[in-house]
């Protein structure tokens, strides 16, 4: 029984370290394609519609519903942060999520910030004021790649696990 055990640990670590990482760049979150689970595209569909229901206690909405794809939108609480003369600064975010499932047994996920808030009220911020015109993070703004990214990468692999089981 140990070897079983030590053996479906190993397994779920080889899993969960093959789903792709989405990174933040000036434009964003470059989409991710992934292996469809082996389910209908209705059932699929109808998932993510729970997942979203499930993940997204304070509220979502699921829009653009077609055969294949659907777009869920919703706020994640404490997204990212930045440290500024010794103060935490933490912000929320608006984000969807595009899901197109493709006949070629994979799907695409685009994650999109569309709106950050701070205290309840939407700052005029984008990922591409973190950003030098050159591409590179501003040294302000270093502590919110790493935050921004793990909150986006918890959302895909709770979203990508709820669908696979």
């Amino acid at each position: 029984m140990k070897h079983f055990l030590k053996i479906a640990l190993l397994f779920c670590v080889f899993i969960s370290s093959a789903q792709p990482k989405l990174e933040m760049t000036p434009q964003g979150f470059k989409p991710v394609e992934m292996d469809t689970p082996n389910k209908s595209l209705h059932k699929l569909l109808q998932l993510s519609k729970t997942w979203a229901a499930n993940y997204n206690k304070k509220g979502y909405d699921v829009f653009d519903v077609t055969e294949n794809s659907l777009t869920i939108e919703a706020l994640s609480e404490n997204a990212y942060y930045y440290w500024n003369l010794g103060v935490k600064y933490s912000y929320d975010i608006k984000y969807t999520l595009k899901i197109v499932f493709e006949e070629n047994q994979k799907y695409t996920l685009t994650f999109t910030v569309k709106e950050i808030h701070t205290n309840a009220v939407q700052a005029k911020t984008t990922i591409a004021d973190f950003f030098t015109p050159e591409g590179n993070l501003k040294e302000d703004f270093k502590d919110v790649q790493p935050s921004l990214e793990n909150t986006v990468n918890q959302i895909v692999k709770s979203y990508t696990n709820f669908i696979a089981q």
